[in-house]
């Protein structure tokens, strides 16, 4: 198999195709990535910062037009748009700092307008904290390329590759991983890794590093 040569900062695509690149832990089908595929993701990951790029500047325009007397359901579609934009943001290819900070504080600035909408009304206060708990929580997930590549509504991460694809990450990777999925799910995957270690072991492709990942998804909390 050719050596491929993989780009510092890849998209989510050419990320995948770089983890299953030569990894025992894939199928031999999987673990070939040819020029010409890496190439073609390489250019979808590349097209995807041109939509992205347009779909900022479109949201951007549009608070721009702001009076300032907007209805809290226009407030609410447009801080979904900036999340969803966020999401996005920090898997693309590239470096992308300068926008990934413009829409933390756009939503910033989304959020104090929806807190000044609340008032002093209990009820809305208690929804908006736990909202604000869960978004910080969430941010701190996308910190983590595996997760970014895991909840998107594209993800190309396939079933049978889904345990393979989180073994190939840092232990604190992995850990962290493993607290997007219920205890059955959780269960479900450690008796898998399971069945995965017997094949490694079966093929001489068990080494202690991988080893030690395995233990990680074992231990995880059932």
């Amino acid at each position: 198999m050719s050596k491929l040569q993989f780009i510092d900062k890849p998209g989510y695509r050419e990320r995948q195709m770089k983890r299953r690149f030569n990894n025992p832990l894939f199928s031999e089908t999987q673990q070939q990535v040819s020029e010409e595929a890496l190439a073609s993701a390489r250019q979808q990951d590349k097209d995807e910062v041109v939509e992205f790029i347009e779909s900022l500047q479109a949201l951007l325009t549009e608070v721009g037009g702001f009076s300032g007397r907007e209805e809290t359901d226009k407030i609410i579609e447009t801080k979904e748009r900036t999340d969803r934009l966020y999401e996005q943001c920090v898997g693309l290819t590239g470096e992308h700092d300068r926008e990934r900070d413009g829409l933390l504080k756009l939503n910033e600035a989304i959020m104090k307008s929806i807190w000044a909408a609340a008032g002093e009304d209990p009820l809305a206060v208690e929804e908006l904290t736990r909202e604000q708990q869960a978004r910080e929580i969430h941010l701190k997930l996308l910190d983590y390329p595996v997760v970014v590549d895991m909840l998107r509504t594209d993800s190309g991460i396939a079933a049978d590759e889904l345990l393979p694809t989180i073994l190939s990450e840092s232990e604190e990777s992995i850990h962290i991983a493993l607290s997007l999925f219920d205890p059955e799910q959780r269960k479900v995957l450690a008796e898998e890794a399971g069945r995965l270690k017997q094949d490694l072991q079966s093929r001489d492709a068990l080494d202690e590093a991988i080893e030690n990942k395995f233990k990680v998804m074992v231990s995880a909390p059932q």
